[in-house]
Parts: structure tokens; sequence; C-alpha cells
């Protein structure tokens, strides 16, 4: 469940247009994923070797059982946040979110971009 492998130099795909001489451009990137989780970060490094980019995603399953009584894995959320650092310290944040990916009419929605202090919510 997974998302499809990164491709980490596509880091510019969802920036608007507007920021794409504001961000701080990384040369070198370091990926984690957590199959379990079924989670995915992709993080950007700066020349000082200071995250620059993060793309992280995620989905939710649950586990349900077919028609016959055997046990599945259903997708039920999957979320998607990226962030770039603009030269200014400040973050530009992007989320997708996609949930009743088991129903016939899944609702997406989609915050940002909007300016952030951090690239992650604080807890």
């Amino acid at each position: 469940m997974a998302e499809a492998a990164i491709d980490p130099l596509a880091w510019l795909d969802e920036l608007p247009a507007d920021y794409a001489v504001q961000v701080v451009p990384p040369i070198r990137y370091e990926s984690h994923e957590d199959g379990l989780a079924h989670a995915r970060m992709v993080v950007g490094l700066d020349a000082q070797g200071q995250r620059c980019y993060l793309r992280h995603t995620h989905t939710v399953t649950e586990d349900r059982f077919d028609i016959d009584e055997f046990p599945l894995e259903v997708a039920v959320l999957r979320e998607r946040r990226i962030a770039w650092r603009l030269a200014d310290g400040q973050w530009l944040t992007l989320l997708d979110r996609v949930d009743r990916l088991d129903s016939c009419r899944p609702r997406v929605v989609r915050e940002g971009p909007h300016p952030a202090p951090s690239p992650l919510p604080s807890a």
C-alpha cells in the first residue's frame, strides 16, 4: 500500500511558480520507509546539511474480511505532505488528504500551499 517510489528530483513538481526563486534547493536526499506503517519520507538537504525539502506520505488501513471471511487489509485514508524551506527560514506546506478510499466516493482535500514556521505540525 506504500506510495510508488518517489523521484526526489521531482521536488519542484507541486511548488507554485511564484515561489520557485524563494526556495532553498536540496543537493542531497535521504529516504526513510516504514512498510508496516505504510509510510515514506523523503528529506532534501541543502549544502549545509539542513532540511530544505520534505515529502511524507502514509496510508491508513483497516483489517477486514472478504465475502468468504478471508482477512484482507483495506486502505481507507492516504495523506501526502510536502514542504519547501524558503530563503527567509519559513516553510511552504502543502497537504493532500484522500479519505473514504474504501467507498465509491472518496473525498479529496488539499490544504495550501501556505507559509508555516515548521514543515510538520507540532504534536
